[in-house]
Order: C-alpha cells, then structure tokens, then sequence
C-alpha cells in the first residue's frame, strides 16, 4: 500500500469532488422541496435516521477496520464480507424501528417498507468508505463524481416524469449508494486480494466497547430529527429544521480538506499536520459560512418560500458547522496519533483511558446534551404549528452553543498531544470573510425579485456565489502573503500539468 499519501492533494481532490457535490446535491434537494411539502420533506428525513440507526452494528468492524488498512493490512475481501454478513442484523433492527414509529409521526407503513431497499446498500457503502478512509481517501472522491450525478438522473425521471413523490427520493437514493458503493469496490481491488477470514470477527469484537460507543456518537448525531418527530408527534418542525440544516452542511465540506490527517497520523506522519490542516480547511470554511449567512433567506427561497422563516436557524447552523469543523480536526488528531490499540496483550486496559476512548465520550456527552435539548424543544413546540419554524431557530441556537461547548473541552485534550500552533492567516481569512459577507448582502438587495422563475433565480444565486468567492480570495490575496504564496505554488503546478510533456527541459542554472 502506498505510504506516500499527500495530505493537501488528497484534500483537495475530495473536497473538489464535495463542492461538484454541492451543487449536485443542492439541485437534489430543491427538487426533493419542491415535489414534497414540509412535512412529507420532514418524514423522510425521519426515515434516514430509521435507516442509519440500524448501521449501528456494522460499526464493530468498520472502526478497526479502517484502522488496519491505514497501518497495511490487506483485508478488503474481510470487510465487506463481515459487514455484509452484519446487515442481516441491520434489516432486523430496521423492521423493529419502523414497525415501532411509523404511527407516533402519523404516517403509512408504505414508505417505511420502500425504504427497507437502502439497508443492505448503506452496509455495503459504509463498508467501502472504512476501507477507502484507511486506505486512499481521494478513491471516495472520485465514485462521488459518478454517483451524485446518477441519483440526479433518477431522481428527475421519478420526482419529475412519473412523480412517485417520496418514494422516487428513496429509490434515487438507493441509487446512489449502489452506484457509490460499487465504484468503490472496483478502486480498492489493491486491498483486496485477502482471503475472507471470518476470524478477524472474533478478534474485532473482542474490544467491542471501544467501537460501540464511538458508533454510538455516530447514531445519536443523527437521532435529532427522530427525537423532533417522536416528541412533537409529527414530521413539519424537522422539514424546517433540515432545510436550514441541509444548506449548512455545506460548510462541514471544508472537513474533507483534512481528510487525509487521520490515515497519516495513523501511518506515523507528523510535522505539524494538524494545524496545517485545520488552516487550510478554516481557509475555505470561514467564507462558506460567511456566504451562507449573507444569502440565507435568498439560499432557503429557492428551495421553497415557506422555508425563508428558517433563515435564522441556517445562520446558527452555518456557525455550529464551522465550530464542528474544528471539532473534526481534533477528533482526527487524536485518534490517530493513539497507540493504544496496537498490540493484542493488555489492550482492552490501554484502550480504557486512551485518546479514542476520550473522543467518543466527549462526543457521547455532547450528543446527550443536544437531543436533550431537542426533545425540551420539540414538546414546547405542539400547539404552535403556525410558529413551528421559531423553534427550528432555537434548535439551530442550542446546536450552535453546544458545539462550542464541545471544542472548549477538546483544546486541553488536544494541546496536550500536539504543539498546536496557528499563524496569523485564520485572522485574515475571517476578515476576508466578513468583507466579502457585508459585499453579498448588499449586492443581493435588489438581485432576487419573487417574480423570477426557479431556473432564472438558480442562475442568477450561482452567479452571487461565484462573485462572491472572486471577492474573498481576492481580498485574501492582498491580506495574506502566505496565502499569495501557496497560490503561485498552484498555478505553477497546474501550469506544469497542462503543458506538453514532449517539451525539452528548462536549462539549470
């Protein structure tokens, strides 16, 4: 396996596959709003939590497995036949769910049954993505470029042609992850020239602990829809809370910029990766959120006018991602510069107070909190449905101080670990950020007459968010002299990427 995973490159090309995905899966979810009414948008959005709840055992060998990839082991065949296997279990847990839900949120059976098709999908899929993770980040990146566009060709020819409602979402869905998950397999045939022993099973789950509950933090960052629906007794506060929640999501993308950080800490790299990263990702982060909450209520019209009452909760929801991104790093830091898993004997004591233990308890403690406060808020909400969306802001605010909460807690940890020092470019990019924040607002007064059609008032928000990044990295440019450097290393690359190869080589001096 190649050890020399380039951790900038690799970020790079995810996140160029993330932002194509942006505008794939915006275009998705605004024909998803358009063809389903908030609270039809708010069930399935339930049926996802339904769907990724019952994931949760495939978690016990994904965790390891990710991590035996990344330190050379070949064990491609293992994986994805054990988690295959393991989504017996998952269609189980999946017919148990929706059987004990399905009428607490006044809903049929039927799109509950529909749905029961991306069970097996999302295993396989998850499977893969453990394997791509450890092994080459950037392979995701790349059947991302082919399945998002697919879930778009069928999600038009169902949502648009025959208009099946939100049983083409699913099937679009379902899709994607086939689409998604076969392209992995075929890039990973590297790692996959094992024989399946079903003998890694036993020895994965010997330390089941450490994975379940780091699974576990997993489940509960996604329960918040389900716990809305379950407590309010219907689906219309979580359809206004994903809207908002959908478009800011957008800026967790910059996460991806990092990506390649845990595959190398685990690997044994160092030189100051993490806060190498964590600025390279603040650099495309900070105006995604900054752009976010400029445009916010123009961003929320276009998917539906009814959702521009949730604007207030996409500003705090941009924010809490930006705070989450930061929160990724240091997961990622941690976790991969633990060594308390190497080693079979006395690893289940090591494994009690190591760094993986931490992370997954800080984010447990943390999710607790949250869908706590979710709960609270969801019974404060029946009886209010004409404000129902007030209380999408108060749920965005909640996640928001949360998550800072969350950070604070994690620095010490993390200081503890790493010299983590950051230069003065963060500052510059904030600056940049606001001053390109303030220049959208204005621009964007007058810009969005309610009397443009959807195709005409899509084109004409592309084209705000184009002017918009012109601005920030043209402001940058002047601010920040490290910036203007890193940039002149990349033109010089792309420039040495198009030229002819035929061409002689420049004389040395």
């Amino acid at each position: 396996m190649s050890k020399t995973l380039k951790p900038r490159k690799t970020g790079l090309i995810v996140f160029t596959a993330r932002l194509i995905s942006v505008f794939t899966g915006f275009l998705f979810l605004v024909m998803m709003t358009r063809s389903l009414s908030p609270t039809q948008f708010g069930l399935w959005e339930f049926l996802t939590d339904v769907v990724l709840f019952s994931t949760f055992p495939v978690g016990l060998f994904t965790y390891w497995a990710t991590r035996e990839v990344a330190r050379g082991g070949l064990i491609g065949r293992t994986t994805q036949a054990l988690c295959m296997a393991m989504s017996l279990a998952g269609v189980v847990l999946y017919v148990l769910f929706s059987y004990g839900t399905y009428s607490v949120v006044h809903s049929t059976i039927t799109p509950f049954l529909t749905a029961l098709i991306l069970v097996p999908l999302v295993y396989w899929s998850l499977a893969t993505q453990a394997l791509v993770l450890g092994h080459n980040p950037a392979i995701g990146a790349y059947s991302l470029m082919v399945s998002e566009p697919s879930k778009l060709v069928a999600a038009y020819l169902l949502l648009y042609v025959y208009k099946v409602g939100i049983t083409g979402v699913i099937l679009a869905i379902a899709v994607s992850y086939f689409v998604q998950a076969g392209c992995n397999t075929l890039q990973l045939r590297d790692i996959r020239t094992d024989s399946i022993d079903l003998g890694k099973a036993k020895e994965w789950l010997k330390d089941y602990h450490v994975p379940a509950l780091y699974t576990l933090t997993y489940v509960l960052s996604i329960a918040d829809t389900f716990v809305a629906s379950v407590s309010q007794g219907g689906t219309a506060l979580a359809g206004y809370y994903q809207a908002a929640f959908q478009v800011a999501t957008i800026v967790s993308y910059a996460t991806f910029l990092s990506v390649a950080l845990y595959p190398l800490l685990l690997r044994g790299s160092a030189e100051r990766l993490p806060e190498k990263l964590l600025e390279f990702s603040l650099m495309f982060g900070l105006p995604m959120a900054a752009g976010e909450i400029a445009l916010a209520p123009k961003i929320l019209y276009l998917l539906k006018p009814t959702y521009v009452d949730s604007a207030d909760a996409l500003v705090f929801l941009s924010l809490a991602a930006l705070v989450g991104l930061v929160s990724s790093v240091f997961d990622q830091t941690l976790m991969g510069k633990d060594t308390a898993d190497l080693g079979v004997e006395g690893r289940g004591k090591r494994m009690m107070g190591s760094d993986q233990m931490f992370v997954s308890a800080a984010n447990t403690a943390y999710f607790a909190c949250y869908l706590t406060s979710v709960f609270v808020l969801a019974r404060l909400s029946i009886g209010d449905s004409s404000h129902v969306y007030q209380f999408a802001e108060y749920w965005g605010a909640s996640q928001f101080l949360l998550t800072v909460a969350l950070v604070i807690a994690k620095v010490r940890r993390v200081r503890q670990r790493t010299a983590l020092k950051l230069s003065a470019s963060p500052l510059f990019y904030a600056l940049s950020s606001v001053i390109m924040g303030v220049a959208l607002m204005a621009i964007a007064q007058n810009l969005f007459p309610t009397t443009l059609g959807t195709v005409d008032y899509g084109l004409r928000l592309l084209l705000t968010v184009v002017v918009g990044a012109a601005l920030y990295f043209g402001v940058l440019a002047l601010l920040d002299a490290r910036f203007r450097s890193v940039a002149r290393t990349a033109i010089r690359m792309v420039g040495r990427l198009g030229g002819s190869e035929s061409s002689p080589p420049s004389p040395s001096k």
